[in-house]
């Protein structure tokens, strides 16, 4: 078994999320997982140019659920994705990698669906928040201590999220997530406003 997973099982995830990526056949990790999973798992800040469909999801889905603790029932890792169909694509991802991780959950958030679901998720303790910045303001407009337990904060497509306009929402994210979280950030180009946003908010 190790040896399918090789290339994973050498990037230090740990073993149910090991077992979670054995169940879907996954055995090499791509170019973007191989690079960024150890930098993530380090805990640091990073960028990613990806494209989509190069298995950037995973690339910090794993990581990711790899330092999160289910015990704690409390948002710790979120997720900014441009558009609600993302945003679920996302979502499902992470459902499938925790797979083995009991306890583990995961909540949308996005407009178009009623608010008080995703919020009672929200406080019941889904410890990972995939949400579109929009609907994310929304909720933090209501209650500004959403994000106040999050450790680790992913911009994906940020490209995408500029050119639609919510430079000033992922401000306001930006504003209430604690200072001391791990920020990544995955674009497929990097125009001058994401490396803005890079400049402005990640360290090292």
């Amino acid at each position: 078994m190790t040896q399918e997973i090789g290339g994973f099982a050498a990037l230090g995830l740990t073993q149910n999320i090991l077992a979670a990526l054995t169940a879907v056949g996954y055995e090499e990790p791509s170019p973007i997982q191989q690079q960024a999973i150890p930098v993530i798992l380090a805990g640091h800040d990073m960028i990613g140019q990806a494209q989509t469909g190069t298995g950037k999801t995973a690339a910090f889905a794993l990581p990711l659920l790899s330092r999160i603790d289910p015990a704690k029932r409390e948002p710790q890792a979120l997720i900014l994705a441009p558009t609600r169909e993302l945003a679920l694509q996302v979502a499902t991802a992470f459902e499938t990698y925790s797979k083995q991780m009991p306890g583990l959950n995961v909540v949308a958030v996005y407009g178009g669906a009623p608010m008080g679901p995703q919020l009672k998720a929200i406080r019941q303790g889904a410890q990972v928040i995939v949400a579109t910045p929009g609907r994310l303001v929304d909720h933090l407009r209501r209650d500004e201590k959403v994000l106040s337990t999050i450790q680790h904060l992913v911009l994906d497509e940020a490209d995408e999220m500029l050119k639609m306009g919510f430079a000033d929402d992922l401000e306001a994210v930006f504003e209430e997530v604690p200072e001391q979280t791990q920020k990544a950030l995955f674009s497929a180009t990097m125009p001058p406003g994401v490396r803005t946003v890079a400049r402005k908010h990640m360290k090292e």
